[in-house]
């Protein structure tokens, strides 16, 4: 919204001056000044002001007015709320940045634990949960870091464990502990029907703690067998036996 004053004054700045104190409005809020009749005297004397001719800008005063009629009680509400997403936004960053760079170093560690073993094989985080973690490795010696039932893998994920305290990491490889899951469930059900025709407890191979979970969900079916858990990491096994 434009407006504008005429002014008689000796001069443009004293136009100006005489404008923003009349519309109570800064000089920032002045556009545009037009001289319509020049200052006049006659050898210095009886000297005639001239006409200045001040357009201003009401925009800065609206939003002035719009801003400073708020309800106090309303502005400071309006505040801590843009506060409060300010807090929330930062802290959302920090905690990608934290999870980024926990991601990072759980793949690093994990590399250099493979460059050790002399492995060509490549770490990539899957899911990153609070505590919980879940890679995956590639790559052409797969089969080598596998091992005979998924044995040398469980060595893997247990030493990296033991160095990765303030994390549960679960390593997979190209989707291989899925397959070894059906072959866990399939042995659970076949050990559980040889305890039903036996009198004597049967003794699993040593498992990591995931594998025994599977093992003692798939068994606990079965009301008439128990099954519990013997020994110490990482030779900690299954025995499962008829209920007395």
């Amino acid at each position: 919204m434009e407006n504008m004053i005429e002014i008689k004054a000796s001069n443009k700045e004293v136009a100006i001056a005489r404008a923003t104190k009349i519309l109570e409005v800064t000089a920032d809020q002045v556009v545009k000044v037009t001289e319509l009749e020049k200052p006049r005297s006659f050898f210095g004397f009886f000297a005639k002001d001239g006409l200045y001719k001040v357009e201003i800008s009401r925009k800065v005063e609206t939003e002035e007015i719009k801003i400073s009629g708020l309800n106090k009680e309303v502005a400071e509400t309006v505040l801590q709320a843009e506060t409060n997403i300010e807090a929330e936004q930062i802290k959302k960053e920090a905690r990608k940045e934290l999870k980024e760079n926990r991601e990072k170093d759980i793949v690093k560690l994990s590399q250099e634990l493979l460059n050790k073993m002399g492995l060509e094989l490549e770490v990539e985080v899957l899911r990153l949960e609070g505590k919980n973690c879940v890679i995956n490795l590639y790559g052409e010696d797969n089969g080598i870091i596998i091992g005979k039932k998924g044995k040398t893998l469980n060595s893997y994920e247990y030493l990296l464990n033991t160095l990765i305290k303030d994390v549960r990491i679960d390593v997979d490889v190209e989707g291989f502990k899925e397959k070894r899951n059906v072959t866990l469930r399939d042995l659970a059900r076949k050990m559980a029907e040889k305890a039903m025709k036996t009198t004597k407890p049967i003794k699993l191979n040593p498992m990591p703690p995931r594998e025994r979970k599977i093992i003692h969900e798939v068994v606990n079916k079965y009301s008439e067998l128990d099954t519990y858990s013997e020994g110490k990491d990482p030779k900690r096994y299954i025995v499962i036996r008829k209920k007395k």
